[in-house]
């Protein structure tokens, strides 16, 4: 019988290879948990800094990253190619990219 250790999978976090053959999936889906954070963190500043452009300027960059990502995972979720993984990501991350000037410059937000 193996032992529990064995069981175990190790990965040395320090080795630039290991990062390199992370797919992109997983780094979406690390993204999407530290954006998640982050959201928590800006709007509680928000709430007791209302009002301070570069805040509002922040948490409305990681709400458009979390929620495009968020599409990704509905899209895949609906029957989307796992294999397209890395140009969702890609293409979701632009798009947020756009909804956030989008939302800067047309919207009145405070400023």
């Amino acid at each position: 019988m193996a032992n529990s250790s064995d069981l175990i999978l190790k990965r040395d976090a320090t080795e630039g290879r290991v990062w390199r053959s992370t797919l992109p999936g997983m780094w979406a889906w690390l993204l999407q948990r530290v954006s998640a954070i982050l959201i928590l963190l800006f709007l509680t500043l928000h709430f007791f800094l209302p009002y301070r452009r570069p805040l509002q300027f922040l948490l409305l960059l990681v709400v458009a990253v979390h929620a495009s990502l968020g599409i990704r995972v509905f899209l895949i979720d609906l029957g989307a190619d796992v294999k397209t993984q890395k140009a969702l990501f890609i293409i979701f991350l632009i798009l947020a990219v756009f909804a956030l000037f989008f939302l800067w410059s047309y919207l009145p937000l405070g400023g």
